[in-house]
């Protein structure tokens, strides 16, 4: 059975950045792909402690015990992976930047790949900003780190001019439930 994770960055378990992920899973398991969904915000994961275990003994493991070595390991055990988060101050959240980080032990020293070049990643942006082109520079750049560890680079959406609470919800703007729910179907195959 394919296998794949669902990382989401936002720290709102009911918002827009989770309803999209859930549409890209049902549009996963709806292909017969299991997934498993983690909220980075529920984790304790440490900061990249610079220490070059992973370098100085060249393998694809970190040294830091915390909640990262779960997410290795489903990274690991996943064909795809979809990652989402909101945008905020122009960059991914400090719970996806520190998910980013900790992805250091699959980057060689000359920045060579070390996770298998089969697994996919797609990502889903959410911004209240109007302007989906707005933080683009900040999302490119992220997604290129990503793709650094062997990550397969498949697709991205950017859901803009959301704001829970205060503007419509995402729900009601059915381009980007379809985008997601397509995002998810698209991932493996």
């Amino acid at each position: 059975m394919t296998r794949a994770t669902i990382l989401i960055g936002s720290p709102r378990k009911n918002g827009s950045t989770r309803i999209l992920a859930g549409e890209a899973e049902r549009g996963l398991m709806e292909e017969g792909v299991e997934t498993e969904t983690v909220f980075l915000n529920d984790l304790t994961i440490r900061g990249c402690q610079a220490c070059y275990y992973c370098k100085k003994n060249d393998v694809a493991a970190c040294a830091v015990q915390d909640d990262m070595q779960r997410i290795h390991r489903l990274i690991q055990e996943s064909d795809g992976l979809i990652v989402a988060t909101p945008i905020y101050f122009g960059g991914v959240t400090a719970q996806t930047k520190i998910w980013l980080d900790r992805m250091f032990p699959y980057i060689g020293m000359d920045l060579s790949p070390k996770l298998p070049a089969e697994k996919r990643v797609s990502f889903i942006f959410t911004q209240n900003q109007p302007d989906a082109r707005l933080f683009e520079g900040g999302m490119r750049s992220f997604i290129f780190a990503a793709g650094l560890s062997g990550l397969k680079v498949k697709d991205h959406l950017v859901a803009y001019d959301l704001d829970a609470g205060i503007k419509p919800p995402v729900t009601e703007k059915r381009e980007f439930m379809d985008r997601a729910y397509q995002l998810g179907r698209d991932l493996l195959g």
